[in-house]
């Protein structure tokens, strides 16, 4: 296995860990994921958002996709084993794809446990497949994909014996994601090689790949004036917002859920454009933009009307 050497230690980690994915799980996701008409994502916080951001990139291939999330207005059923028979009907097989570190989340484990009730009562495994990624295969989640889907084990953070004062020094970062992020490029390894058709290995190459070059990029950012920028703004007292359309919607959404999180420990709040719950922007607030062309009209727009109205924009 090839070592990395990255200044944040938890990089490394994350690329070890997937170095680690068994080939043959990986192979059996990828074939369900592969064969289904549509998928339905599930998971909790940062683990839903990684495995959404790979979900929106299915979505837009030129064969790809129809994902339905159970969230969605046009979800067919109050849950998924309802749901199931009419997805079923209109799109073919359905994989309820789950992604969960611990295997125990509430939500994942409520949609497992219904699709499971429904494939005990039909009997019909090969049309319904439950398939999650997790760091325990002996959880309730992994027991259910490994008997109605597949599971694949993908270490995360490991629990560490050790005096209080030591964990003020840690090197796996304040939120110790490790499953979140390598979760993330997994499936983003796996959109990558259905875009082209290829071999379940790809999509592992894909996967350590991508992350190489996401350490260079930290590597290169921590040390820019961006980062410091942004960072001066995070400490000042004022609220930030994130803004993205697309995928890079999905990619605010799971970064304002940890951001959030610390910035409500100083008092303030993170909040993502778009959302019913979005207040409009005071003077000194901070905007954070994700967008890949960065000439997308309505985020141009949102940027122009921030600043007018006193923003910092990132």
């Amino acid at each position: 296995m090839e070592k990395l050497a990255s200044s944040l230690g938890y990089l490394n980690k994350i690329y070890e860990n997937l170095s680690l994915v068994d080939d043959e799980q990986l192979e059996s996701l990828y074939h369900d994921i592969k064969s289904a008409g549509v998928i339905i994502p599930s998971g909790e916080g940062r683990s839903k958002g990684a495995l959404s951001i790979a979900c929106s990139e299915m979505a837009k291939m030129k064969h790809g996709k129809i994902i339905m999330d159970r969230g969605d207005i046009g979800f067919p059923g109050r849950e998924v084993g309802e749901a199931a028979p009419i997805l079923k009907q209109r799109f073919g097989q359905v994989c309820l794809l789950i992604n969960s570190g611990s295997g125990r989340s509430l939500s994942p484990l409520l949609d497992a446990q219904n699709l499971a009730v429904y494939i005990a009562k039909t009997g019909n495994n090969r049309d319904f497949r439950i398939d999650a990624v997790t760091s325990d295969l002996e959880s309730p989640i992994g027991k259910l994909a490994t008997r109605y889907g597949n599971a694949l084990l993908l270490k995360g953070r490991e629990a560490i014996e050790e005096p209080d004062e030591a964990r003020e020094f840690r090197d796996v970062g304040v939120m110790e994601d490790t499953f979140v992020l390598a979760s993330g490029l997994l499936f983003h390894g796996i959109s990558e090689a259905l875009y082209d058709e290829a071999l379940p290995g790809r999509a592992y190459e894909y996967a350590l790949e991508t992350c190489r070059e996401a350490i260079e990029i930290a590597e290169r950012s921590i040390a820019s004036e961006f980062y410091r920028f942004v960072v001066d703004k995070l400490e000042a007292r004022h609220l930030c917002f994130f803004a993205g359309l697309g995928s890079s919607h999905e990619v605010v959404r799971m970064t304002a859920v940890r951001v959030g999180h610390v910035k409500r420990a100083v008092g303030d709040q993170v909040f993502v454009a778009r959302e019913t719950s979005t207040p409009s922007p005071r003077a000194g607030d901070l905007l954070i933009v994700v967008s890949n062309s960065g000439e997308t009209e309505i985020v141009a727009g949102w940027c122009k009307n921030f600043k007018r109205m006193g923003g910092a924009i990132a």
